[in-house]
């Protein structure tokens, strides 16, 4: 499926005050050529409720840091059999403001968002994918930086076609969803 399919596709559905989040996505997934970011969010996105209350353990980090404050705070748990959160990344929307940012957040067991940049998560929607932990460390050792889809150096690995991106994803049977089960918040 194409990008430019994806912009009238209904593959991913969103809570009310959200259309406008994906309705961004298509535009930017017509205007992106055959795949890319946009598209790949769109075949293989989802939304993530957040957490009513952040983890104990898990502190907020500086603002603008997302990527890193994420990364970070997963090391302490890479050792763990689960591991209690998976790194995800793709957008993040304030319904009051009304403006979507390309974010980082962690996922829960029960698929929930866990925020470590902003401190005011009650109005935010969150729509992207969870990386394997494999291909997280990967991205970072090849390119020193924290931060995978706005990365320049991984464009070309990511954006190869469908089956490149599937291939980073923690769960790629059932897009962006970590293992464990899945709850009610």
């Amino acid at each position: 499926m194409s990008a430019v399919s994806l912009v009238k596709s209904s593959a991913a559905k969103a809570p009310d005050r959200s259309e406008g989040l994906l309705e961004l996505l298509r535009f930017y997934a017509a205007h992106e050529g055959e795949f890319g970011r946009a598209g790949a969010l769109l075949k293989y996105g989802r939304f993530f409720p957040h957490v009513n209350e952040r983890p104990k353990g898990l502190r907020i980090g500086p603002m603008g840091l997302c990527y890193c404050n994420c990364t970070r705070a997963r090391y302490p748990y890479l050792a763990y059999d689960p591991v209690p959160f998976h790194y995800a990344e793709g957008y993040a929307l304030d319904s009051e403001l009304g403006i979507p940012f390309e974010h980082a957040w962690l996922v829960d067991v029960n698929g929930r968002a866990v925020d470590l940049t902003w401190t005011d998560t009650k109005n935010a929607v969150y729509f992207g994918v969870t990386f394997s932990d494999a291909f997280v460390y990967q991205a970072m050792k090849e390119t020193g930086l924290f931060g995978i889809l706005p990365s320049v150096a991984l464009q070309k690995t990511l954006f190869a076609n469908s089956a490149a991106f599937k291939a980073t994803l923690w769960k790629p049977s059932l897009p962006g969803l970590p293992s464990g089960r899945l709850r009610q918040a």
